[in-house]
């Protein structure tokens, strides 16, 4: 699902990444209210924290629980690397690998997730040539806007109807068909290949690839927790 360069319109590509690029810009401005607390300035310097600010001045600073949080997407974000080295066959000499959208979000949150996936998927082009830089900001949009924002809502909503672990399963099953879909609509917007081919192919896929996200998911979900417990 990485979309590699040279496959999408540069017009389309560049769209997209401005796309992109203002999803994040939102993500770490909501991420920045969680991890910081507005303090007064007297405060501070009182604390010893040379600020080098009026009287008055309200200044942020990083909290407790937003170092726990920072840390945890650093966790979250080793966890999907590691199990996106992992593949499983599909169909005919097919493979696929987990997304980890999801995972991501009922982890940390919507918008922390939605950043960790970013980041995974910004070191795996630099450093691992998955996903061209070109198509950078199609990859983000898709795998991390469409697969692990978005698809949260779904989650946060479903989980009221059913059992958590079921919201988890569909949601994450959700999250790869959706991103499979976007690809293949920029593909086929790109005139890379005919819609009415790269639709159906890219959706009779991940049908079968998302069951195995979903369970894989549910597992990740299930270890991460029981770290956390752990740490406390």
């Amino acid at each position: 699902m990485h979309i590699p360069n040279d496959f999408l319109d540069p017009n389309l590509s560049t769209g997209l990444l401005g796309a992109a690029s203002a999803a994040i810009a939102f993500s770490l401005s909501k991420l920045k209210e969680m991890v910081t607390a507005l303090q007064p300035a007297e405060a501070l310097a009182a604390a010893g924290r040379n600020i080098g600010s009026l009287p008055g001045r309200m200044r942020r600073v990083l909290t407790a629980d937003g170092e726990q949080l920072i840390y945890r997407i650093g966790m979250v974000a080793s966890l999907i690397f590691a199990a996106q080295m992992f593949n499983f066959p599909v169909d005919q000499g097919t493979s696929g690998h987990l997304i980890g959208g999801v995972f991501a979000a009922v982890a940390l949150g919507p918008f922390a997730g939605m950043l960790a996936m970013a980041a995974v998927l910004l070191v795996q082009s630099i450093f691992f040539a998955d996903g061209g830089l070109l198509a950078i900001g199609a990859n983000i949009l898709n795998m991390a806007v469409i697969g692990s924002l978005c698809c949260y809502y779904f989650y946060f909503f479903l989980k009221k109807i059913v059992p958590e672990w079921a919201a988890i399963f569909v949601s994450a099953w959700v999250s790869v068909l959706l991103a499979a879909l976007a690809c293949a609509l920029e593909i086929g917007a790109s005139g890379t290949a005919p819609f009415s081919s790269i639709i159906p192919a890219m959706l009779k896929v991940h049908l079968t690839i998302g069951l195995a996200e979903g369970l894989i998911t549910i597992a990740l979900v299930n270890l991460f927790r029981l770290m956390i417990r752990e740490e406390a």
